[in-house]
């Protein structure tokens, strides 16, 4: 059985373009599940490629980038801001900026899985990158576990050592 080759870099980039172009020309409230499971997988492949061995392809593009995305964000855009974020990735594709903008824009967008997906490739490529470390301490304070549904109570201590016994 053969395994699904990985794609270049190069490849990814070009996603990551495509993925631009899709998020902007959506109109819905939320982000398409295509588009949630691209992102997953564009952060998943990159980390094959280690961030500062190569240049960035485009440097002073993904600076522009980070400037139209986090004034998108900041004018309560955020699809407008996720795509100009994953635009600006596939010009510096391991930019740690634009992986945490990219992750605030899915926040606002309802895509936390994606969103906490950036945020600690932001942390792979950038240990000291002090909004993505707070914000991912911020959400481990809620644990792991599913949020209660409308009308049902949170868990307390005892309902979680009724579950580990």
């Amino acid at each position: 059985m053969s395994a699904t080759p990985s794609p270049t870099i190069e490849e990814i980039r070009s996603i990551l373009a495509d993925m631009a172009r899709c998020v902007a020309a959506d109109e819905d409230p939320t982000l398409d599940p295509v588009i949630r499971a691209g992102i997953r997988r564009a952060v998943d492949e990159l980390e094959r490629f280690i961030p500062g061995l190569d240049p960035a392809p485009d440097a002073e593009g993904a600076r522009h980038m980070v400037a139209a995305a986090r004034n998108a964000l900041l004018a309560g855009r955020p699809r407008i801001a996720l795509a100009r974020a994953l635009r600006g990735l596939s010009y510096a594709p391991h930019h740690p900026e634009l992986h945490y903008l990219a992750a605030s824009s899915c926040f606002e967008l309802a895509a936390a899985s994606e969103a906490v997906s950036l945020l600690a490739h932001v942390l792979w490529i950038h240990p000291g990158h002090e909004k993505a470390r707070r914000e991912l301490e911020t959400l481990s304070v809620f644990g792991p576990g599913e949020e209660p549904g409308p009308g049902e109570p949170p868990p307390t201590d005892l309902d979680d050592l009724d579950r580990a016994a």
